[in-house]
């Protein structure tokens, strides 16, 4: 067998007598393969050798071979194998995994393995991190704006050597900041990435943007702590659970409650037991469950002879609602109505008077609930199915009507305003994010338009007796559409539906598919929320460029509900024109395919259309200017800073201790040679928040890299240092082999026992500069030794806390 590698140093062909893997690497999707797999990877008695491609992200491999407890050292080549290691890996490209019988060699091509956690690892969005950067990304520096990234580089000076990052600024200006100073530094996640204007070293024109941020931070703090406020300010309703007949209704249930569902579920009721009214999101992709965590909290807040109301935002979605809950109440006297334009008007009147005397237990309806003038004989709980179709008005109405009830919102992605809300507490937030143990993840196609293949997609569903849903989102043209279809495909039968058709015609038609009397419905997005049909699996939309991220995420669901493969067609009429922000919702859909993606895609969504919709459009342009992620970040912050009463500033929300110790910190090259992973580390190490954390990296490195080399481990123990200035109240430490000096924050916590008595018995070595600044006069012969003596006086001047 011949291998081809990029990494191998020598470019030379290798030959080699091998041997095949056993068959359990072939079915590497299998639970009890993928265990076969990492137990016949320990139990190999010779060396092994990963083979990761520059494709794939290489700290994400890494992780999942660590979780497994294998370490691979990194090698430049197969000749670099040692003694030492029993696990290595090559940068290069493997077609193959196999034995090499003679050297007794494992070559692991790990595409082939790390193929196991594909349904369980979500993409992490683009440039969250530092490591994850390319050259010429956008990268933001909180003093000097946004630049482009241009790598890591070694600047060595008579004193010493350091690693930093460099970023490109406007008239090819570079910055290079080292890597102490990290936590100054972001990857850029904003709108509009393409018509961004590179900021001028040495500009006000950043200073003036950022004045215009910290404003926009307060601002943005105030509305949501206001809103936090009010929540707690208001008195509901405590709920109680009657053990005994909550757990029958339990027994009903027709399927296993997963591990997601039972913590859901009991969040929900924990929140329902409090005096403050529930504002709960329950986010998981269609067919995970989330409509019996729903029911059961309508059984509780029936069983405290209180109402239940149920909003959905399309009428088909009402009636399937209604069909459900009946049949799930089916064993117990409550009733249940629908209130929607299936209801003639006597219908209506009659639903309102039940209402109104207590009669009806659970109203289920469209936004007609909110327009009706409704009297309520005892509201305890508003269930809210797919809150991203429903608009401002209808947002208001709820505010005003059932802010003092119970509200518990269900989605499989959350609308960037509610995401935004829920990071900050202001909505409790819980996730389900394992599917049902049968189901298969949808395969998802972008093309450019292409009659051939659409043929060729709703020929295959049909010939394995499936049905097909195809979306044409324009009224006009509908019937075109289908004609068009017919003409295709002479042996499908073909139905419309749209928003605009009489209501009996709607629904019959609903009714026939289910029934599966035809098998290729051409419809409006009037499809998009809940509609189950176990035998649609296959769905086509055309202009799916012109759809939002939620909308896609919710058509596609509605197809893959059952055993089947469920396969989604994407078309876009030309992909020359299409948007950026459209480029990136259809980036974004393809790539997570992964069961649970709902709150990814939200997460993402946020990412491509701001967080104007809190604030409006003018605040969202300052967003713009540092990009969400960091936004994001500085937000959470400034909530901490304003409820502590201290100014609000940028540099505020970035402050650190600064350590200048004038010695070589870095990981070098020939210890890490991959640029991404350096800077895993040291970003890694900078976010470290306790001496616990550091520990777990050292041993990382040591498990990974073999044994810290001393430039490492003062990496290591300045990183100790600058968490105990934190702890203290320490701005900043200065020291050179004979000198130093420590400022103190005005706000501190010294021991000033310690403190003094460090005076009283060596007064030569101590001089206070003043009520803050503290100079030390001490020769040490090595750094080593001087690190160690800072941490150790860092240590006692700590206030115990005791």
């Amino acid at each position: 067998m011949k291998i081809i590698s990029t990494s191998i140093a020598n470019k030379n062909f290798l030959n080699y007598h091998h041997q095949q893997l056993p068959s359990f690497f072939k079915k590497n999707r299998d639970i009890n393969n993928i265990n076969k797999i990492f137990s016949f990877l320990h139990d190999f008695s010779g060396k092994t050798i990963f083979f990761i491609t520059k494709q794939e992200c290489l700290i994400e491999v890494l992780k999942i071979l660590n979780l497994k407890n294998i370490y691979p050292k990194y090698i430049k080549n197969i000749y670099d194998v040692n003694h030492k290691n029993t696990f290595f890996y090559v940068i290069g490209n493997l077609h193959q995994s196999f034995i090499d019988i003679k050297k007794n060699f494992l070559f692991i091509s790990t595409k082939e393995i790390i193929k196991i956690n594909n349904n369980i690892n979500i993409k992490p969005i683009k440039n969250k991190f530092l490591y994850q950067l390319k050259i010429h990304d956008l990268i933001i520096h909180i003093q000097h704006g946004i630049g482009r990234y241009q790598g890591l580089t070694t600047i060595k000076t008579a004193s010493y050597e350091s690693e930093y990052l460099v970023i490109l600024y406007a008239e090819e200006n570079k910055l290079y900041v080292p890597i102490s100073s990290l936590h100054l530094i972001s990857p850029y996640s904003g709108n509009s990435e393409k018509n961004i204007v590179l900021h001028k070293l040495g500009s006000n024109k950043w200073d003036k943007e950022k004045n215009k941020i910290s404003k926009n931070l307060y601002d943005h703090a105030v509305i949501l702590l206001n809103i936090y406020a009010n929540r707690l300010s208001k008195k509901g309703f405590s709920f109680q659970k009657n053990e005994e007949q909550y757990n029958l209704f339990c027994q009903d249930c027709l399927f296993q409650v997963t591990s997601d569902q039972k913590n859901a579920i009991k969040s929900v009721l924990n929140d329902m037991n409090k005096s403050i009214p529930m504002d709960r999101i329950i986010c998981g992709d269609v067919g995970f469950g989330k409509t019996e965590i729903a029911m059961r909290a309508a059984f509780i807040c029936i069983s405290n002879k209180k109402q239940v109301v149920v909003l959905v935002p399309t009428t088909l979605l009402a009636e399937q609602h209604f069909n459900n809950f009946s049949k799930r109440f089916a064993n117990w006297s409550i009733n249940i109505d629908i209130l929607s334009r299936f209801r003639s008007i006597k219908e209506k009147k009659k639903i309102l008077e039940n209402i109104s005397i207590g009669k009806i237990n659970i109203l289920i309806g469209t936004h007609k609930i909110l327009f009706e003038n409704i009297e309520w004989y005892n509201p305890g709980l508003l269930i809210i199915d797919e809150e991203h179709r429903f608009g401002v008005i209808h947002k208001e109405i709820i505010k005003k009507i059932y802010s003092h009830i119970d509200i518990l919102t269900l989605t499989a992605t959350p609308i960037p305003r509610t995401l935004n809300m829920a990071m900050h507490g202001i909505k409790d937030l819980s996730i389900i994010s394992n599917p049902p143990k049968e189901r298969k993840k949808i395969q998802t196609f972008i093309n450019e338009y292409n009659p051939i293949l659409i043929k060729k997609a709703i020929s295959q569903e049909i010939s394995r007796g499936g049905q097909v849903y195809y979306i044409y989102n324009k009224i006009q043209g509908i019937d075109n559409i289908a004609t068009k279809l017919l003409n295709l495909i002479p042996n499908a039968k073909i139905k419309i539906v749209h928003g605009k058709m009489n209501h009996i015609d709607l629904k019959n038609i609903m009714n026939e598919f289910y029934q599966n009397c035809f098998n290729v419905l051409v419809c409006t997005t009037v499809i998009e929320s809940g509609i189950d049909i176990p035998k649609a699996n296959t769905i086509v939309i055309e202009n799916a460029d012109h759809f939002g991220l939620s909308q896609l995420h919710q058509l596609r669901g509605r197809i893959g509900r059952s055993n089947n493969q469920g396969y989604a067609f994407l078309f876009v009429n030309n992909f020359k024109k299409v948007t950026l922000d459209a480029q990136k919702r259809l980036e974004a859909i393809a790539m997570t395919n992964n069961f649970g993606g709902g709150f990814n895609l939200s997460n993402r969504d946020l990412e491509i259309r701001g967080i104007g919709e809190l604030l409006g459009k003018e605040q969202s342009g300052h967003i713009d200017c540092i990009g969400i992620d960091l936004y994001m970040k500085f937000l959470h912050k400034t909530i901490k800073i304003y409820k502590n009463g201290e100014k609000i500033s940028l540099e505020n929300l970035i402050k650190k201790s600064y350590i200048e110790l004038y010695i070589p910190a870095l990981l070098p090259k020939n210890y890490i040679f991959d640029l991404n992973q350096r800077l895993f580390f040291y970003e890694k190490i900078e976010h470290a928040k306790s001496e616990k954390e550091i520990k777990i990296i050292s041993l990382e490195l040591l498990n990974q890299f073999g044994k810290l080399p001393i430039y490492a481990k003062n990496l290591i123990l300045i990183a100790k240092i600058k968490l105990l200035t934190k702890e203290i109240g320490i701005s900043h430490i200065k020291s050179n082999k004979n000198i130093g000096i420590i400022k103190f924050n005005k706000k501190n916590s010294i021991n000033m026992q310690y403190l003094l008595s460090i005076f009283h018995k060596e007064p030569d070595l101590w001089k206070m500069i003043n009520s803050t600044k503290l100079k030390f006069f001490h020769s040490f012969q090595s750094d080593t030794m001087r690190i160690n003596w800072i941490i150790n006086l860092l240590k006692h001047l700590k206030k115990s806390n005791s």
